[in-house]
């Protein structure tokens, strides 16, 4: 089995390359453009959950971002390439900084400017999130590192608790598909166990997705077919509307957050 995210980092590298070579021209809406397309031709979703807004390949520039600095050092080769096109990461990940640091009113002004409603929502935690997920994702931060920072940025936002809480179960549904494709997981029982155990693991027990929603993620991000689906999380379950108005709420905030949520 390939590793989950290859055919995403070679995407990102190649588009990055793209990018370098585009300097005097570049803005965020051309790379997006370019992210865009380069997904399309290569069959790549998104990062996301069930839902598609119409920004969500402005949220995908987080994988651009975080295979450009962390992969790649490209921000201390191309310092003006960051400025002109990661603004927004550049500005959520100093203040996810200093929400770790607990400078939390600083953290909060960052935010309320990068915010397309002027105020701190819960489609800019999300935005926020999605940060550390995709350097989780890529293995540029530790499920330690990730939990500590679900906890710091609820701590902060109280009242975003309940996006903070989609977003782990976001996380929860996410690392399922990619055990799933992975083949780590090839029964109901290590599905439903994997799912506890990682829910109680990041502190969030009672944010357990439900299996629609692994599914989706799987199908969508992971392309992993609909036997293998079949197998593991059996026919396709009728969830209480309580939880699907839930998903719901989760869906549009992950992605159109940003999210990944998404």
């Amino acid at each position: 089995m390939k590793p989950p995210h290859k055919n995403r980092i070679q995407a990102a590298v190649a588009i990055l390359s793209e990018l370098t070579k585009q300097l005097d021209s570049i803005d965020r809406a051309k790379a997006v453009n370019v992210l865009k397309s380069m997904y399309e031709s290569r069959k790549i979703q998104p990062i996301r959950g069930k839902s598609q807004p119409p920004d969500l390949y402005d949220k995908e520039m987080a994988t651009l971002y975080v295979i450009g600095k962390y992969g790649l050092k490209l921000d201390q080769d191309y310092p003006e390439l960051f400025s002109k096109i990661f603004y927004i990461e550049e500005a959520l990940e100093e203040a996810l900084n200093d929400i770790m640091s607990s400078n939390l009113e600083v953290a909060r002004e960052k935010l309320k400017k990068i915010s397309s409603s002027g105020v701190v929502d819960s489609n800019t935690i999300a935005r926020l999130l999605r940060l550390p997920l995709t350097k989780l994702m890529f293995g540029f931060l530790g499920e330690d590192e990730f939990k500590n920072i679900l906890h710091k940025v609820l701590e902060a936002f109280p009242e975003e608790e309940k996006t903070v809480r989609n977003y782990a179960r976001f996380f929860i549904a996410f690392k399922l598909a990619e055990a799933i494709y992975k083949g780590e997981v090839k029964t109901r029982e290590e599905k439903e166990a994997l799912k506890k155990a990682i829910a109680i693991r990041i502190g969030f027990p009672k944010s357990t997705p439900s299996d629609d929603y692994i599914a989706a993620i799987a199908k969508q991000v992971f392309n992993v077919n609909e036997k293998t689906l079949e197998k593991i999380l059996g026919s396709k379950k009728t969830t209480s509307e309580g939880q699907e108005r839930e998903e719901k709420r989760e869906f549009i905030q992950d992605d159109s957050n940003t999210p990944l949520g998404e």
